[in-house]
């Protein structure tokens, strides 16, 4: 059945019906490609630099960070399909209705915290194009935001899909001028091995993110579509984008632009054709948030709250929006902490859902009929949160063992093992015992 991209989405967290499907798993290149053409990766580039790598040693943990990351994502993107149902709701055949709580709680304040570094950069960025105050840099932005999240899913894939050729055509301009300037980096030592694992972690972290939004934007697929393409159109989407604007970051981080602000970065770069980034900066801007507002809204309505989704989706723009306006000074001082921080439980929450997978456990009849709370998930997930802790590394917090690697944070990888390695421990003796009282009830 086909949809309107201009008709209002009046669904919320319910499974998509048979003859509501739609779509093609196309849209999830154009969808991946889009939401990271824009600055927060762009910034993440930069911080390679920033922590005191040099340009080499930089695009190593770009090339690699991404492929890791978009396996993640394409990995989970795959797990979903068909089952109709958006990304938390589906986490309920895991963590039963009410002990899911946490995950979609934790994903909805990560999704705004998104949309608040989105629209921090975006606003300012509008403003100086348009040569008006910044006040209504944020206003006009934050309402563009927000009447997007209103109509929905089928406008949110349709901007996603003009944009992916706005954004390639604006990204194109701004790495020739950073080849244009690639002459004035100077050679340098680089960092060690713990500010590689750093940066590596955050590239990693910023794109292994989205793993928790990615069935949100394919439940209104066919039920028969292929699992084999959405992954890969997923992966090639993730990856491309977000190595091409990182490394264009992090030609500008190596030149020596990491003090400036994201809109006084790109105007050095572009010089008179500044306005072109500044456009690049607000689509980016629109294209992530778009989908950023959209999950934070679906995860908030698995709490069982009684939203309507249109209205829910519009206030949490709006809010995100204020919030945004009013935090927007020194945003890449405190981004490395941010992009660690709002990620570290996403890294257990994988772990326990590609085991899930696995055991066959993630379907439509189990998320809809899941108990109140299924406790060797909830309890996996929450040891593979607090073995992360001793691997921390932020200027919060150091835990003892990051500082015995220099400063390198490996915990996402350990923290996605850890839970799925408990989670697939208890699963197994679960069975068994259950196995057992069948056999002694003959």
């Amino acid at each position: 059945m086909s949809e309107s991209v201009m008709s209002l989405e009046t669904i919320g967290i319910e499974p998509i019906g048979p003859d509501q499907r739609h779509g093609s798993v196309r849209q999830q290149f154009t969808l991946w490609w889009s939401a990271n053409m824009g600055m927060p990766p762009f910034l993440v580039g930069v911080l390679g630099p920033v922590l005191g790598l040099n340009l080499a040693q930089t695009i190593g943990a770009v090339v690699l960070g991404n492929v890791i990351a978009s396996l993640l994502l394409s990995l989970t993107a795959a797990i979903g399909v068909g089952y109709g149902l958006a990304q938390m709701p589906l986490s309920r055949a895991l963590f039963g209705r009410k002990g899911n709580y946490l995950p979609a709680a934790l994903n909805s304040i990560s999704s705004l915290g998104w949309y608040i570094v989105n629209t921090s950069v975006g606003g300012p960025a509008l403003a100086v194009l348009l040569h008006i105050a910044v006040a209504w840099g944020f206003v006009l932005i934050i309402l563009a935001q927000s009447l997007i999240v209103y109509i929905g899913h089928h406008m949110i894939h349709r901007f996603e899909h003009w944009m992916a050729f706005v954004q390639g055509a604006l990204f194109v301009a701004l790495s020739i001028s950073a080849i244009v300037h690639w002459g004035a980096i100077k050679p340098t030592a680089g960092g060690n091995y713990g500010d590689f694992l750093l940066e590596l972690a955050a590239v990693a972290s910023y794109s292994f993110s989205w793993s928790t939004y990615v069935s949100d934007y394919t439940r209104y697929l066919p039920a028969d579509s292929s699992r084999t393409r959405v992954f890969w159109l997923t992966f090639w989407g993730s990856w491309l984008s977000c190595v091409w604007t990182e490394l264009v970051g992090g030609v500008a981080g190596a030149l020596g632009l990491g003090s400036l602000s994201a809109v006084g970065i790109v105007q050095h770069l572009m010089g008179r054709f500044a306005a072109f980034a500044e456009l690049a900066i607000v689509f980016g801007t629109m294209t992530a948030n778009a989908v950023n507002s959209y999950t934070s809204t679906m995860s908030l309505l698995t709490l069982d709250l009684p939203f309507l989704r249109p209205y829910a989706g519009a206030a949490i723009a709006i809010a995100g929006g204020l919030i945004a306006w009013f935090s927007s000074s020194h945003l890449l001082t405190f981004y490395d902490n941010f992009l660690l921080l709002i990620s570290y439980w996403i890294a257990p929450w994988l772990g326990v859902t590609f085991v899930g997978a696995l055991l066959h456990e993630i379907n439509t009849e189990s998320a809809l009929t899941a108990p109140r709370v299924r406790w060797d998930a909830l309890l996996a997930f929450v040891v593979g949160i607090l073995v992360i802790i001793p691997f921390m590394d932020t200027t919060m917090f150091e835990g003892p063992i990051a500082k015995s690697l220099d400063g390198g944070d490996i915990s996402y990888y350990l923290g996605l093992v850890v839970a799925a390695l408990v989670f697939w421990g208890l699963n197994r003796r679960a069975r068994s015992v259950s196995q057992v009282k069948e056999a002694q009830s003959l």
